[in-house]
């Protein structure tokens, strides 16, 4: 089999250390180090798990072996970054994951780190709701209503400066 990643409604931006995706299909955010990075975009369905491995060599200039390219390709497909019925993970044979999680603490980190976005509420660039109207769903809460009241204007005041200022003589 040869891998495809899912490039429809995914926006990347690449980092220095890393490759970030936004995934507007489902509202996530991925964090991808180096090597993931390569896998998933160089997965064109067009390489095997080896060529991947040799693309992955020829580009980083680290070594990268089958077994850390079915790694990748196995966390891509549990983020949702592969097309469905591509990966390769099933012919495997991959690492426990007690000794794959071994070998990414000794690499320094997890492939692929999946955060959830907020979506924005619907309603949020519209008009706020007028006075009488009942809370929507989702509405942040009322502004507190001040313990004290605010205090009143001062009455005109009756005091009259003396004429010539307060000049002492």
């Amino acid at each position: 089999m040869k891998p495809l990643a899912r490039k429809s409604g995914i926006f990347a931006e690449n980092l220095p250390e890393e490759v970030v995706l936004y995934d507007k299909t489902n509202d996530k955010v991925h964090c991808l180090n180096k090597t993931a990075a390569a896998v998933w975009e160089n997965s064109d369905g067009s390489k095997t798990v080896d060529e991947l491995a040799r693309a992955i060599e020829a580009k980083s200039g680290a070594p990268a072996d089958r077994n850390l390219v079915l790694q990748a390709l196995e966390e891509l497909e549990e983020a949702g970054l592969m097309e469905a019925g591509s990966a390769v993970v099933a012919e495997a044979g991959l690492p426990s994951r007690r000794e794959a999680v071994g070998k990414m603490v000794m690499a320094g980190s997890a492939l692929v780190a999946t955060i959830v976005a907020a979506a924005p509420k619907a309603h949020a660039s519209q008009d706020p709701p007028k006075d009488g109207d009942p809370p929507k769903a989702g509405d942040p809460p009322p502004l507190p209503v001040p313990h004290n009241p605010p205090p009143k204007p001062l009455p005109p005041s009756s005091f009259k400066p003396p004429a010539g200022g307060n000049k002492k003589t």
